[in-house]
């Protein structure tokens, strides 16, 4: 189903109010499903329509939604707090986010979520799917564990509790090869020093580095004794202050603004012309030492080679998109999808366990003969 939030995008009053199903507003119902969408399309109405200050009946704009700066507001407002952003909208401060609001009368615990990857961006209406199989290069690979989460839950978030079924399960990894979506610094070491689990993945490098050439937080000397910074040309900056980025600690950096001015590398420094001092992040101590490692050795042939067997993971997830039906819902709410995420795993692991066999002995029936492609394919590779 389609997210039906894109298109709001002006005030009407009540007189324009958008025209629901007859069924849903009678007062007799012959039907559970009928009800039951009555119900969902209820709360549907009471999120989507809101009161001005003048108390004039006004339709949400979703648009709102998923902006940064109407996010902090709402925060903002609610701590009672002024927002950084300027002063909170009353219209956006109103808006659900998206793990509150219910974006279709079917299923009302189904979220809205948005996922860029190298394919393009992908949006969804329903939930999030987690699975862990083995990874030996001897016997079959199976699913050891599923979970299930709201869409809009990103997976770094995921990994601690899926960590914690593991342990409790007794599959605790020596090793956890995931995707780029579940490793940040803090992951990485949350998992070794809580689970006694090295998470291999790869680390986003420095978008700085990305930009322009020049000199990125590697390039700098860190003094943790004495909180400071030394630039490649060996200038010092100031002690550090601690502060907070998005909800984690961190460490402000900034280098004194008549040094960076009179640098000869200011241009491939500070990316400016302003004349301003360059202002760097730092991790806390533990934190800061893995992003600098992770970094580098993720671009060495050695990590690529132990980190290749991830793709194993890709195939399964195609097996049980494309094979079982992984991506349709058949149930609705949480706890029932999940069941089904489990049956699938479940199904996956029989029939890869049905195609296994002691060495030495032969399959009941015949294998299947190579299709067309399959042979071209064996005719270019020999």
């Amino acid at each position: 189903m389609a997210p039906a939030t894109g298109s709001r995008t002006a005030s009407r009053p009540s007189s324009e109010r958008p025209t629901w199903p007859d069924s849903w507003g009678r007062s007799s119902v012959r039907t559970w499903g009928e009800k039951s969408v009555r119900r969902h399309l209820r709360q549907v109405w009471v999120q989507q329509y809101w009161h001005d200050a003048s108390g004039q009946l006004c339709w949400r704009q979703a648009k709102s939604t998923r902006d940064r700066a109407s996010r902090r507001a709402v925060e903002q407002r609610n701590t009672g707090k002024t927002s950084a952003a300027g002063r909170p909208d009353a219209d956006s401060a109103r808006v659900p986010w998206s793990t509150m609001e219910i974006v279709t009368p079917h299923d009302p615990e189904a979220r809205y979520s948005q996922k860029v990857t190298a394919a393009g961006q992908r949006d969804w209406i329903g939930y999030r799917d987690h699975q862990t199989e083995t990874c030996d290069e001897t016997g079959p690979n199976v699913i050891v564990q599923v979970v299930t989460r709201p869409a809009p839950q990103q997976d770094i978030d995921a990994l601690d509790d899926i960590h914690q079924q593991l342990t409790r399960q007794g599959f605790r990894p020596v090793e956890h090869v995931v995707d780029g979506g579940y490793v940040t610094p803090d992951s990485i070491h949350q998992a070794a020093t809580k689970w006694n689990i090295a998470v291999l993945g790869p680390v986003r490098d420095d978008p700085q580095a990305a930009q322009r050439p020049g000199f990125t937080k590697e390039d700098f000397r860190i003094d943790w004794d004495n909180r400071t910074l030394t630039c490649p040309n060996g200038i010092t900056s100031p002690p550090w202050k601690p502060t907070l980025g998005d909800g984690h600690p961190r460490l402000s950096v900034l280098f004194p603004r008549k040094a960076c001015r009179e640098c000869d590398d200011r241009l491939k420094c500070t990316g400016n012309v302003d004349g301003k001092g360059r202002h760097i992040f730092l991790l806390p101590e533990p934190q800061q030492k893995i992003q600098t490692q992770v970094r580098k050795d993720q671009k060495t042939g050695t990590w690529q080679r132990r980190y290749a067997i991830r793709a194993g993971c890709e195939a399964t997830v195609s097996e049980t998109v494309h094979a079982h039906g992984l991506r349709h819902c058949r149930y609705r709410g949480l706890a029932k999808t999940h069941v089904q995420h489990v049956l699938t795993a479940a199904g996956t692991n029989i029939i890869r366990l049905s195609e296994c066999f002691p060495p030495g002995t032969t399959p009941a029936s015949p294998p299947r003969p190579p299709g067309h492609f399959q042979r071209l394919c064996q005719r270019l590779t020999s």
